[in-house]
Parts: C-alpha cells; structure tokens; sequence
C-alpha cells in the first residue's frame, strides 16, 4: 500500500521522495529542502508514505503534514518537527535523540522503543499514543497532552513533567493506571 501511495505521485515529486528514503543524509535533506520550497512537505505529499530508516538527522520540517508516514528506526536525530502533524505515523525504534517536537502532533503514534532522549517536546499532543519502551530521558514534557499514552517500561529519568496532561487511560512506566493521588515523579 506505501508502495502505491509513492506511485500515485507525479514524477518530479516522486523522485524528491525517493532521494529522501535513500541512506544518504546529505541527498535526503536536499531533496527535503526541495519539497520545502514547492510546498510540498505541508500539502500532504508525505502522508503515508514509507520513509522507514530514513537518516533525515539535522532535518527541519516545521508544520509538515505527515499523517500516518513510516519512519521506523529512521536516524531523526537533532531534527526540528515543530507543529508537525504526524498523527497515526509508525516512529518504532525511531532515533529522535536531541529534537525539538515543540507543539507536535503525535497522538496514536507507535513510538515504542524510540530514543526520545533530551528531546523538547513541549506542548506536544501525544493522546493514544504508543511510548512502549520509549526514552524520555531528560525530554520537555512541558504541557504534553498523554492523555489515553503508553508508557509502560519507558524511561523519564530526568525528564520535566510539568503541566502534563494524565488521565485515567494512561498507562505509566510501571504498567499501572495515572490516577488524580499518584505522584508521578517517582518515574523522573
């Protein structure tokens, strides 16, 4: 299906796409910056598609309209993703590693087993959405909606937490349910 979804773009945006699937960080982030320029990168070109291990490190995709994309243990590294709509996308074992995620759109997201390490990720909407595994370690969870999220088995261990949305759907990092009385520093 990702497949179809890249072949029923026209040929000069399909071929930008391909060079940001390839390996190469260097061709990936010129092609990036060329859908950037046609608007490309907001008009929903990269919604669904398969990006999966893209090395998009260094990359800047403010505002981007990326519901449902595959970018599974893609090296996404220091990328700036702020107000980026990426609603549904599978981010397994993604390596986000010192990115700004400032006002994201993650909710139903698989982010299990992802390097959030560090990352700001401040008044992010993550509602629903999968944190399985995921490092939170020193992350800006300022005013992060984790409304319905699993954290179960992830790690907070510095990470700020303040003004951040619980409900009584949320898993925490022990597997139990948020409650109004649980102190949830325990897990930073």
């Amino acid at each position: 299906m990702l497949r179809t979804l890249l072949d029923k773009l026209p040929k000069n945006k399909q071929a930008l796409v391909e060079q940001v699937q390839t390996g190469d960080n260097k061709t990936a982030l010129n092609a990036l910056r060329k859908l950037q320029g046609e608007g490309w990168t907001q008009d929903g070109t990269l919604a669904g598609l398969d990006l999966r291990k893209a090395n998009l490190q260094n990359a800047t995709l403010a505002r981007a309209q990326m519901t449902g994309v595959n970018l599974r243990e893609a090296d996404l590294r220091s990328a700036y993703f702020g107000a980026t709509n990426l609603r549904e996308a599978n981010l397994q074992n993604a390596n986000l590693q010192g990115g700004n995620l400032c006002d994201v759109h993650l909710a139903g997201a698989n982010l299990a087993g992802a390097d959030l390490s560090e990352t700001h990720l401040a008044a992010g909407h993550l509602q629903g959405a999968n944190l399985r595994g995921a490092n939170l370690r020193g992350a800006n969870l300022w005013q992060v909606d984790l409304r319905g999220a699993d954290l179960t088995d992830a790690n907070l261990n510095g990470a700020n937490l303040s003004g951040t949305q619980f409900d009584e759907t949320t898993l925490l990092p022990d597997g139990t349910h948020w409650s109004p009385e649980r102190d949830v520093s325990v897990f930073t």
